[in-house]
C-alpha cells in the first residue's frame, strides 16, 4: 500500500498530474533509497487505508505510457494526508498535556540524604546464652 501512497504522492507533484513509467520509477528509487523518512512516512499513511488499490479505486488511471492522477486521487491524498496532520497534532496535545501534569507533581529525591559525611554502624546485638536444657 504504501507503493501505491507514493505514487500518488510522486503524480500529484508533476504537471498535470502526469507521468512516465520512467519517471515513476525514478522518483521511487530516489525516496525509496534516500533515506528512512519517506518509507517511514508512507507506512504511517499506508496503515489508515490497508484496502487502497489506485486503480480500481479510480485514483489513479493509465494512459498510452503514462499514469495520471484523478481529481478523486487529489482528493483522497488531501483527505488523507489532512487527518494524519490532525492525528500527529492530537498526539502532541496529549505529550504536552502529560508534561504539564507530570510537572506539578512533587520531585521525589531519588536516595535520603546523610546529615554528614560520616555513616552510622549500628551496634550488633550480643546473642544471648542460653541455658542448655535437660532432657
Amino acid at each position: 500500500m504504501s507503493f501505491q501512497l507514493s505514487v500518488l504522492k510522486i503524480l500529484a507533484g508533476q504537471p498535470e498530474g502526469r507521468a512516465s513509467l520512467v519517471v515513476l520509477k525514478d522518483y521511487l528509487a530516489v525516496f525509496y533509497t534516500s533515506g528512512p523518512e519517506w518509507t517511514t512516512r508512507m507506512k504511517r499513511l499506508a496503515e489508515r487505508v490497508p484496502d487502497l488499490d489506485i486503480f480500481r479505486q479510480k485514483l489513479v488511471a493509465r494512459e498510452s505510457g503514462q499514469w495520471i492522477i484523478m481529481e478523486e486521487g487529489r482528493a483522497f491524498l488531501d483527505s488523507l494526508e489532512q487527518a494524519a496532520i490532525l492525528a500527529t497534532q492530537e498526539r502532541a496535545r496529549e505529550e504536552e498535556s502529560e508534561k504539564l501534569v507530570a510537572s506539578k507533581l512533587p520531585v521525589l529525591s531519588a536516595a535520603p540524604q546523610r546529615r554528614n559525611g560520616r555513616r552510622r554502624h549500628c551496634r550488633r546485638r550480643q546473642p544471648m546464652e542460653r541455658e542448655g536444657r535437660s532432657a
